[in-house]
């Protein structure tokens, strides 16, 4: 039994499936394939049910960011994109709702087994999503909650001008959107950007008219009061999971996924 709880603290706390029988022969202590199979079967629950759990009716916000690496399905090793969905409750408290795993291209089918999951397992209102720009979502969210305001993330509106224009017009047009962020309401915003737009419009036509389309979703956060709009014109609080993420895959690349996974949502949880 101690043997068991031993190796249950070792692989909680990162040790690699190597580094794990290292440790158990260095301190030549019995072990089996059995026991240890086991263990990764009892944490592989654990998951499962954090995975299945019972969510709030109502939310405050889903933030919404992607991280992408490589990971192991069955004998080989594909890209992948995982989505952590991180929710906000009426009551400012944060928590992590969902880590949803897809091999191959961004696309609505995967929004809407996402969104799917989130309403049967409870969540049947949220007042404003927050993500990037992937392909499928917008559908998606206009279509599972209505009601719901969408921004797409602020700051990666702001890289991307950075990519798409002159490190000069850049320059000036981000200095604008800071100023335009302060707009006391959300029709002010949403006639300054227009402006600003119809600016550089003669230089940068095709992308001024795609910033214009999606105008009321990267100022959805002015809508709500000053002391709230922090908390949803970005996706950085999930990109802050991500890098967490990033750093323990890098440690443990030989554990599991299913262990991994459990690990990275409980630590993360402790982070945010």
């Amino acid at each position: 039994m101690m043997n068991h709880i031993l190796i249950m603290s070792l692989v909680i706390n990162g040790y690699s499936e190597s580094s794990l029988l290292s440790t158990l022969k260095n301190l030549q202590l019995p072990y089996s394939e059995q026991e240890l199979n086991k263990i990764k079967n009892d944490l592989k629950s654990e998951l499962d049910l954090f995975k299945q759990r019972e969510l709030p009716e109502a939310v405050f916000a889903l933030l919404i960011d992607a991280y992408h690496c490589e990971i192991k399905d069955g004998s080989k090793v594909k890209k992948a994109a995982c989505y952590i969905v991180l929710g906000i409750d009426m009551e400012g408290k944060k928590d992590i709702f969902g880590l949803y795993t897809f091999f191959g291209k961004e696309n609505r089918a995967d929004w809407n087994k996402v969104f799917e999951d989130l309403v049967n397992r409870g969540l049947k209102k949220v007042l404003i999503v927050v993500s990037d720009d992937f392909p499928g979502i917008i559908e998606t969210v206009k279509a599972v909650y209505p009601y719901a305001d969408h921004q797409l993330c602020f700051v990666h509106l702001q890289r991307n001008i950075r990519k798409s224009m002159t490190k000069a017009d850049a320059a000036e047009f981000n200095k604008e959107l800071n100023k335009i962020k302060l707009s006391s309401s959300f029709d002010e915003a949403l006639d300054k950007f227009q402006n600003l737009c119809n600016i550089f419009k003669e230089r940068y036509s095709r992308y001024m008219n795609l910033l214009m389309e999606q105008a009321e979703y990267y100022l959805a956060f002015t809508k709500c009061p000053e002391s709230l709009r922090k908390h949803t014109y970005t996706t950085n609080v999930v990109e802050s999971v991500n890098s967490l993420i990033e750093k323990i895959r890098i440690k443990w690349l030989d554990i599991s996924i299913p262990l991994r996974s459990l690990k990275l949502i409980f630590i993360s949880r402790e982070k945010i």
